[in-house]
C-alpha cells in the first residue's frame, strides 16, 4: 500500500488530484501539505475541500499536515516532518497562479517552494516517484510548435507566472537523473467536461463573460489565434495514470490539447456566440484595440466597463497566441491507460452552461 503525499490540495487541479485519491483504495493514506488561513486550520480547510467534491475524510487515512511550501523546512514540526518522509510519492500542485505578482513574490512559492519541496524529497528513503505540476506555458513567447522535450529559450515571458514556472521547471530538470521526477504541463485549464463544475474563473472565463454580458462593442481577437484548453478532469486523470506507469519517470508530458484537439478563435467565438444566442460584436485586430479601441472606452463613464478593460490585461496574451503544443510524448503514454483529451470544441457547450448557472462563480 502506498503513502502519497499532495501539496495544492486546495487549488484547482489539486482538489481533483485529491478527490480520486479519496476513492482509491490503493492508497493506504494521503498526507495533504496545506497551509492554514487566519480563520481556518489545515484540517478545516480540508474538510471543506472534501465537501465540496463530496468525499467524506475517511479517519486516518487523509490527513492534512500543517505546513506552507514558502516556509523555512516547509513550516514543519519535528514529528509532522517524520511523517511526510514515510511517503513513497509526491504529487506537487501547489503554486502561485497569479498572472500579475512581482517576480520575486512568484518565485516564492513557485521556485523556493519546489526547492524546498526537493530538498524534503531527498530525505524520504522510500520515494519512488515525484510528480511535478507545471505550465506549458514556461514556453512564454514563443509563437512555434513546442515539444515536451524542450525548456530552454531565450523569447521572453508575458508575465511572472510563466516566468517563475520555467525557472521552477530549470531545477527539476536539473535534478531528473537524482530524483525519480516527472513534469506535467497542462494548458489553460478549464472547469470539469462533463459536469462544467469549477474551482477557479479565470483566463477563458473573462471573454466568456465579456461575451454573455455583452460588456464591449467590439471584440478583439485574432481569428486565427490557437486556444488551447483543457477540462480539469482531464489533467487530474493523466497525472494519476501517468503515475502508475514507472516509464515515465525522467521525462515530460504536455497536458494540452494540442494540434490535434485545439480550436482558432473563430471558431471558438462562433461556437460561443451561437450558444448564447448573440449575435457577435465587431471584431477588431488586437493591435487596433490596444492603440485606439480601449483608450477611447477607458475615457468613459462606466466603472464597469473599465474594470473589465483592466482585468482583461492579464488574459489578453492567452487570446493573441498563435504557439502549440506537441502531444505525441502524452498521447502515446495515455493511450494505453483509457485517458483520453477530448476537443476544445467538444465539451464548450458544458462550460459554457455550467458558467451560466453559477452567473460566474456568483451563485
Amino acid at each position: 500500500m502506498s503513502t502519497i503525499l499532495l501539496t495544492g490540495a486546495t487549488g484547482m487541479v489539486g482538489r481533483e488530484v485529491l478527490a480520486r485519491l479519496a476513492r482509491d483504495p490503493g492508497f493506504e493514506r494521503v498526507l495533504c501539505l496545506i497551509r492554514p488561513s487566519e480563520r481556518e486550520s489545515a484540517q478545516a480547510r480540508l474538510d471543506a475541500v472534501l465537501a465540496k467534491v463530496d468525499e467524506a475524510p475517511q479517519p486516518g487515512r487523509l490527513v492534512a499536515i500543517t505546513g506552507d511550501v514558502v516556509q523555512g523546512e516547509l513550516g514543519l514540526s519535528s514529528s509532522d516532518r517524520a511523517t511526510l518522509r514515510e511517503a513513497d510519492r509526491i504529487i506537487h500542485c501547489a503554486a502561485s497562479v497569479s498572472f500579475d505578482l512581482p517576480l520575486d513574490e512568484s518565485r516564492l512559492i513557485n521556485v523556493i517552494g519546489t526547492e524546498r519541496m526537493i530538498a524534503l524529497a531527498r530525505t524520504m528513503p522510500r520515494l519512488a516517484r515525484f510528480d511535478a505540476v507545471s505550465t506549458a506555458y514556461v514556453a512564454g513567447k514563443r509563437d512555434d510548435l513546442v515539444h515536451e522535450a524542450e525548456l530552454e529559450h531565450a523569447r521572453g515571458f508575458h508575465n511572472s507566472y510563466e516566468q517563475s514556472k520555467y525557472e521552477s521547471e530549470q531545477l527539476l530538470r536539473r535534478i531528473m537523473h537524482e530524483l525519480p521526477i516527472a513534469v506535467h504541463r497542462p494548458s489553460i485549464v478549464v472547469g470539469d467536461s462533463r459536469t462544467g463544475r469549477t474551482g477557479a474563473w479565470k483566463v477563458l472565463y473573462w471573454p466568456l463573460k465579456v461575451i454573455a454580458r455583452g460588456f464591449l462593442p467590439v471584440i478583439p481577437y485574432d481569428a486565427d489565434c490557437r486556444l488551447d484548453v483543457v477540462p480539469v478532469d482531464f489533467v487530474a486523470d493523466a497525472i494519476l495514470a501517468l503515475g502508475r506507469d514507472p516509464t515515465t519517470l525522467g521525462r515530460t508530458f504536455h497536458l494540452t490539447a494540442g494540434p490535434q484537439r485545439d480550436a482558432t478563435m473563430a471558431d471558438f467565438t462562433r461556437v460561443v456566440f451561437a450558444k448564447l444566442g448573440r449575435r457577435p460584436p465587431l471584431r477588431v485586430k488586437p493591435s487596433s484595440f490596444r492603440s485606439v479601441v480601449r483608450p477611447v472606452l477607458m475615457r468613459l463613464p462606466s466603472k464597469t466597463l473599465r474594470r473589465t478593460l483592466n482585468t482583461g490585461l492579464a488574459y489578453r496574451p492567452y487570446l493573441e497566441l498563435r504557439l502549440r503544443f506537441d502531444t505525441r510524448e502524452a498521447d502515446a503514454a495515455l493511450a494505453g491507460l483509457g485517458v483520453r483529451c477530448p476537443s476544445v470544441l467538444e465539451y464548450m457547450d458544458t462550460i459554457i452552461d455550467a458558467a451560466l448557472r453559477s452567473d460566474f462563480g456568483r451563485r
